[in-house]
């Protein structure tokens, strides 16, 4: 007799168990969007021009570079970098780019004109200056 409650308890706890992990369902939570995954501030790394790369560090620059999704696919784009005396070098608010996904960059394009890239955590803004030399400004999320 004390076999058989024994085994009642057994197959009790044994139904309880596979109830348990029969309920537990893996929820596939969506990925986010693209605007979603690329939001953030971007904080200025280096400076590219006539084949030489200037760390942050070694550059008269500081600021960064804000995104912030307005719909799926856009988003807002908040530059501030100046120079370390505090003048404006790169200081913009531009709404409505686009987001252009192809393989692991993705293209930011404004008024039908890609602006900059990103790839991985690394913001690429193509521009050129004054003088008329191009760069390629970087910043890092």
């Amino acid at each position: 007799m004390k076999n058989l409650s024994n085994l009642k308890s057994l197959a009790v706890l044994l139904l309880l168990g596979i109830s348990i992990v029969s309920c537990k369902k893996d929820k596939v939570e969506p990925a986010p969007d693209l605007a979603t995954r690329l939001s953030g501030i971007y904080v200025f790394s280096e400076l590219a021009f006539d084949g030489k790369v200037i760390p942050a560090d070694k550059s008269n620059l500081k600021g960064d570079i804000r995104i912030t999704k307005k719909t799926e696919t856009t988003v807002d784009a908040e530059l501030d970098i100046q120079t370390r005396d505090d003048e404006e070098f790169m200081v913009y608010d531009v709404s409505d780019i686009k987001l252009v996904e192809n393989g692991s960059t993705v293209e930011l394009v404004y008024e039908g004109e890609t602006v900059a890239k990103i790839i991985g955590k690394k913001l690429m803004v193509n521009a050129t200056d004054d003088t008329g030399t191009d760069f390629t400004l970087t910043a890092t999320r």
